[in-house]
């Protein structure tokens, strides 16, 4: 253990120690708190500003805190309780209206969120984290213009953001508007020239503009940046794919699979390469291994039951079917296909036909 963790840990034991002798000094908790924050430690951060909350259900920055604690592990509906108690007791607090239009824009309430943002607004009207995030909300409406409105609000704020220039292009993207959106995006780049996020969203619209040699010079730039940037191999292997360059798809996603076995999208994007190609035994074994890190993914069963189906194995294009349905009971084209192929295996075995 080194000096300063020594040293954390004596702190961290002499406030607990402090709180069990003298639970009703508030600020052993939020010195405490802090310690944990610091850690990364937000479990523990959690529990102290809860145990704070039963000395005194008022204090503000607990039930700051606590919101944006539950917010960080999805717990919306609390972080919504806690910000709301917050804002009663802070009235005038922009960073509580924020906050609190976040977690209802997070549960995909419009009319909430854009309330309490409104409210943000009369507070601080001139925030380009705020405009940015009423953007983002007009985008999951796809709501595009009104969303790039926002983000020129952002950028007026505070010209230097690259996130602003970002959240702009990924509007433009959604439009088609691949001009506009690089332009956007070189901004960011200008800003930031290590921004990755920018630099693979440049790639994505030269690949989707079918400017496949620009697309190329940007992906090699994301490598320069970061050699083991996950996504940025697996979007380019897909340009590779649209480029109809399949070879070199199937290379890429393979290196993606080899910088970050653990996730899924590779083996699902390559599993279908295989089946274009007839490969069907290599894409099982894609879809599978996909499998195994989601096992409750419904179209990952249903891929494997697809690609059992050509390989006309009946069997366990049923079993892997009944397993899709499994992890989602309403998909009715899953429980259409699932009939169909069971109705195919029952005939098949009447008529004394291997299936």
């Amino acid at each position: 253990m080194d000096i300063q963790n020594k040293k954390d840990k004596d702190i961290k034991d002499e406030l607990i120690d402090k709180i069990a002798k003298n639970p009703s000094d508030e600020n052993n908790y939020i010195e405490l708190g802090k310690i944990y924050i610091a850690e990364t430690d937000y479990k523990n951060a959690l529990g102290v500003y809860e145990s704070l909350l039963n000395v005194n259900p008022l204090n503000s920055q607990a039930l700051i805190n606590a919101g944006s604690l539950n917010f960080y592990f999805k717990n919306i509906e609390k972080s919504i309780n806690y910000y709301s108690r917050a804002a009663e007791i802070e009235s005038k607090s922009f960073l509580i209206y924020m906050n609190l239009g976040n977690a209802y824009a997070e549960l995909g309430q419009f009319e909430p969120a854009m309330k309490n943002y409104e409210k943000a607004l009369e507070l601080e009207p001139n925030s380009a984290a705020l405009y940015n995030a009423i953007g983002l909300l007009f985008q999951d409406r796809k709501d595009y213009l009104t969303a790039i409105v926002y983000y020129d609000k952002a950028r007026n704020a505070d010209p230097n953001d690259p996130e602003t220039y970002i959240n702009k292009a990924s509007a433009q993207m959604s439009m088609h508007m691949y001009k506009e959106a690089i332009k956007s995006l070189k901004h960011a780049v200008e800003l930031e020239p290590s921004n990755l996020k920018a630099t693979i969203c440049i790639a994505n619209c030269y690949a989707s503009s079918k400017d496949f040699t620009n697309a190329d010079k940007y992906f090699e730039k994301c490598y320069q940046i970061d050699d083991k940037a996950y996504q940025a191999y697996v979007c380019h292997a897909i340009a590779y794919s649209d480029a109809n360059r399949i070879d070199m798809a199937i290379s890429k996603y393979k290196e993606a699979i080899s910088i970050a076995p653990e996730m899924p999208n590779a083996y699902i994007l390559l599993g279908n390469i295989y089946v274009d190609r007839k490969m069907y035994k290599e894409a099982i074994d894609c879809y599978k291994k996909a499998s195994a890190i989601c096992p409750d993914d419904a179209k990952i069963y249903s891929f494997i039951g697809n690609t059992y189906f050509m390989l006309e194995d009946l069997k366990n294009a049923i079993y892997t079917y009944r397993k899709a349905l499994q992890c989602n009971e309403k998909s009715i084209e899953n429980k259409l296909v699932y009939i169909e192929i069971l109705q195919e295996y029952i005939k098949r075995k009447q008529e004394g036909i291997t299936a």
